[in-house]
């Protein structure tokens, strides 16, 4: 009995698994974050809407994951070593944690000020993590970065800042403001990180170049 018993304990988040930890962080912080807009807006249309809004947002946050989690399983153990080696020197989980903790203290005190931009910043570096995770997986296993995955990301924060629009609300701020404001902050999100792309494209012909010449 002891040795299933340590057999199944050899998996799973607290017995060292890296990615599994950040992927169910990120998990918790779309499910945690919708709950608290909801527990947030009173009862009635704003919040029904801002139930359905929180469940795509959830949702799609859950199919994105699934698609990292099984990428994943294909790697070798060699591998597996090598990708836990670069989660050794990212705080993704601990990020997603803070961001969660934040959200419940400033929300159920009624006082959110820049809450709701600080939020959907925060998707965003969440966001740069899980990329650059899954990029370094692709590597691994030689192949290239999908184009839809960067959409669906963009899918997600969509789906966030419909929320926190739908919340800006609530507490009485202008909802058409509140979504040009996050619609303002998601363009400058993508020139900054079209500018990283290209860097990494750069780079990554570089490398290519150079593996060409030592042959």
């Amino acid at each position: 009995m002891a040795r299933k018993t340590s057999e199944r304990r050899a998996v799973g988040p607290k017995d060292g698994d890296r990615l599994e930890s950040f992927l169910s962080a990120f998990e918790n912080f779309a499910r945690e974050i919708s709950a608290e807009c909801a527990l947030a807006a009173p009862k009635g249309e704003q919040q029904i809407l801002i139930q359905s809004t929180g469940e795509s947002f959830v949702g799609q946050t859950t199919k994105v994951l699934a698609f990292v989690r099984e990428t994943a399983g294909r790697l070798s153990a060699v591998q597996r070593i090598e990708l836990d080696r670069f989660l050794q020197v990212q705080d993704g989980e601990a990020y997603a944690g803070r961001g969660v903790a934040v959200t419940k203290q400033l929300l159920r005190s009624g006082v959110i000020g820049r809450l709701l931009h600080w939020l959907s910043q925060h998707l965003k570096e969440l966001k740069k993590i899980l990329s650059e995770i899954v990029h370094f997986i692709l590597d691994l296993l030689h192949i290239p970065f999908p184009d839809w995955f960067d959409r669906l990301l963009q899918v997600l924060d969509q789906f966030l800042d419909l929320l926190l629009s739908l919340l800006s609300e609530v507490f009485g701020i202008d909802f058409g403001r509140a979504a040009r404001q996050f619609s303002e902050q998601e363009v400058d999100f993508l020139r900054e990180w079209a500018a990283f792309e290209a860097v990494r494209t750069v780079r990554a012909g570089r490398k290519t170049s150079g593996q060409d010449d030592t042959k």
